[in-house]
């Protein structure tokens, strides 16, 4: 394995200490590690020879270490005889991302090891570092899955909580839109329903994903943890519906700015449709009296002109009378 892709490694003790360990006493084999710490071993999943080292140093299975280090994985648990495998999605906060391309978190997990991969850099992993920094890491590895899954949803939390401003923020600005301005607003809730649905699509298996593990955990090393992933299990069950229901009061805000521009549209034609029904017998009028044939009336009277003005007036004055009456105008 080479040593880019290997992020950090650590001892982790009981007192939430650690012990770093570098990359060469990993490519030897994995340290012996006392009853009451374990391992936590931090991979880049797309680095050279993580597959190798997963399966020839840390003795994993090749079926297993395919599903670690390849790309397209699901939210997922799946439980084996010396452990089981974790797969979950953080939201990209990087520079220059979009917080939906979810990157994908796997975890193999043992009575005394963890290990961590992915391909890039999340903030819940930086959390961690920031605990041991202070002595205040997780002290059993139940802890630690669930310290990481639970800043995963937290972050995820944030995203929705300002989508949800967005989303209130178009409400308001529906009320007050000016017609023919709606473009922009619908712009911008196409790109929220965009935005949700690519969240929603990781989210969703991710809470069946939990609640598989809390169902399926043959053991826990506290109680209290079982209740953490339970409580874990229900907030990512709101996300999921809190997505579902701002999608639906996008879609609201977009029949309401589409039932504008229809009713703008609608009364555009109307008028057009009565200005050509005014226009009609005129046009007719004028055209049969422009007929280059003989025997046109008055073709040779001097008032023939103010004649077929007056005539052409009272007709669009018995017009106007006639739509007024039938209340078309």
């Amino acid at each position: 394995m080479s040593k880019t892709a290997l992020i950090n490694a650590f001892e982790m003790n009981p007192d939430g200490s650690a012990n770093p360990i570098d990359w060469a006493t990993l490519q030897g084999g994995l340290p012996t590690i006392a009853e009451d710490r374990f391992l936590w071993v931090h991979l880049d999943w797309m680095g050279e020879g993580v597959r190798e080292w997963l399966i020839d140093i840390a003795g994993i299975d090749p079926t297993i270490a395919d599903t670690l280090s390849t790309r397209g994985t699901r939210p997922s648990v799946f439980f084996y005889d010396p452990g089981y495998t974790l797969n979950l999605r953080g939201v990209n906060l990087n520079a220059e991302n979009d917080p939906a391309d979810m990157i994908s978190v796997r975890f193999w997990i043992t009575n005394n090891m963890v290990i961590t991969l992915r391909n890039q850099s999340l903030k819940a992993f930086d959390d961690i570092r920031a605990m041991i920094a202070r002595n205040d890491a997780p002290r059993s590895i139940d802890d630690f899955v669930l310290t990481i899954a639970e800043r995963l949803a937290f972050r995820v939390e944030n995203i929705v909580r300002g989508i949800e401003e967005e989303v209130e923020t178009i409400e308001d600005d529906q009320e007050n839109v000016a017609e023919g301005k709606t473009l922009p607003l619908r712009k911008r809730g196409s790109d929220i329903r965009h935005q949700l649905s690519r969240l929603r699509r990781h989210l969703a298996p991710q809470r069946d994903a939990l609640a598989n593990f809390v169902e399926q955990k043959p053991t826990w090393s506290d109680k209290r943890f079982k209740r953490r992933a339970r409580a874990l299990t229900d907030k990512t069950v709101r996300l999921v519906e809190e997505f579902d229901s701002l999608r639906e009061r996008i879609q609201i805000v977009n029949e309401h700015l589409m039932a504008i521009d229809t009713e703008q549209m609608n009364r555009t034609m109307y008028w057009l449709t009565v200005i050509a029904g005014l226009f009609l017998p005129i046009s007719f009028v004028t055209g049969l009296l422009g007929i280059n044939v003989g025997g046109i009336p008055a073709a040779d009277n001097p008032l023939g002109f103010a004649t077929v003005v007056v005539i052409l007036t009272a007709i669009t004055a018995f017009e106007i009378w006639l739509f007024k009456k039938m209340r078309l105008i």
